[in-house]
């Protein structure tokens, strides 16, 4: 058995034991379950898949998570059809519905006349998150990368015609965000400047946010599509190349951070407010040092970053920094953001925009009409 195989399968344990504890604590207590996800009152709740498909949440590796697809319904029909409304009808009475629920940061132990309420009382979302591609140039430690790429066996990655689609759709919900990001690298595509001129030409007020390990945003070519997005976020996780190879197996640091202070250096030469850069910081056992810290601050600073985040980790298990949660130094790092993330702002943020530069995009619309 390999390496990936066993980690998928300690993961549906754990998810497996935590979702019986779950629904067994919700009996006991005489409550149900409410996902906000489904209720429509999140932004990053619903994913567009590389295949087109929906899902429910984030981390759908296995698919159990798929409401409908876009290729076959518009998104009201799928939020609203008898998948949906099957999940619903299940966290109503009790049940955790898909794998990945017990989980999810959108899940919700409520009194049963909230859960039963949910049932019709559901909004469309104010934003969707996309997965423009699930290709990926590392292999990091938890990622089930084969399971992924076969429960993605119909689209691998948005055409232009799928992004426009989605772009559509996010106009018609009216929707104020998307991320453009998922189980894959956004920039592993060739085509993702056409990609996002596209969703910015249809959503021109629309915040736009990716994230990246940064070591394919390294071109001119990049740097341009990078500036139609609001926020970019660079996964590196540690001060060092060995540091980072810890978990993010194949990753580099020296060419990951070269990148990010380039894309800073792209941006401000032209005199612009957006993208919002930072630096994404996954707190480890094995970079969790204070001295870590305080390196990565000092070199986000040194690069010119608008701010750095450290992000707590829940996966793998042999990997999790209880320093993170219990030590005075972290507790009292930047500014909280949720239960797992501290950030700490190095640069004043500047206004937004009015109108951006969107005449890259302009050929990129009529091809995939």
């Amino acid at each position: 058995m390999s390496k990936e195989e066993r980690n998928y399968r300690y993961r549906r344990l754990v998810l497996g034991t935590l979702r019986r504890l779950l629904e067994w604590r919700a009996r006991l207590t005489h409550r149900r379950f409410s996902c906000r996800a489904l209720a429509g009152t999140v932004r990053d709740g619903i994913f567009v898949n590389s295949d087109m498909t929906v899902s429910c949440n984030c981390q759908d590796v296995d698919g159990s998570g798929r409401l409908g697809s876009l290729r076959r319904q518009r998104f009201e029909e799928v939020f609203a059809g008898p998948v949906a409304a099957g999940f619903r009808r299940a966290l109503a009475s009790g049940r955790l519905p898909t794998s990945r629920c017990p989980a999810c940061f959108h899940l919700e132990i409520v009194p049963a006349g909230k859960a039963l309420a949910q049932l019709h009382d559901f909004s469309l979302p104010q934003g969707l998150s996309v997965e423009n591609t699930v290709h990926c140039n590392l292999r990091c430690l938890s990622c089930c990368r084969q399971k992924i790429l076969d429960t993605r066996r119909d689209g691998q990655s948005l055409s232009l015609a799928d992004v426009k689609t989605v772009a559509e759709t996010l106009r018609r919900l009216g929707a104020r965000y998307c991320g453009y990001y998922n189980l894959g690298e956004p920039f592993f595509s060739p085509d993702i400047g056409r990609e996002l001129a596209i969703l910015r030409r249809l959503n021109p007020e629309m915040e736009i946010l990716t994230s990246t390990n940064g070591l394919l945003l390294d071109t001119d070519q990049k740097r341009q599509a990078a500036l139609l997005l609001d926020d970019v976020l660079f996964s590196i996780d540690g001060v060092s190349t060995e540091m980072v190879r810890r978990y993010q197996r194949g990753g580099d640091f020296d060419r990951a951070y070269r990148n990010l202070a380039a894309l800073v250096r792209y941006r401000d030469a032209r005199g612009l407010a957006r993208p919002r850069i930072q630096w994404k910081y996954v707190v480890f056992r094995w970079n969790d040092n204070p001295s870590h810290a305080r390196r990565a601050i000092e070199l986000a600073r040194s690069a010119g970053a608008d701010g750095i985040q450290f992000v707590f980790a829940r996966t793998p298990a042999h990997g999790i920094s209880w320093r993170f949660l219990l030590s005075p130094f972290y507790r009292s790092l930047g500014v909280r953001d949720g239960w797992r993330s501290r950030c700490v702002w190095l640069r004043p943020l500047r206004a937004k925009p009015l109108a951006p530069d969107l005449s890259a995009g302009k050929d990129a619309c009529t091809e995939a009409a």
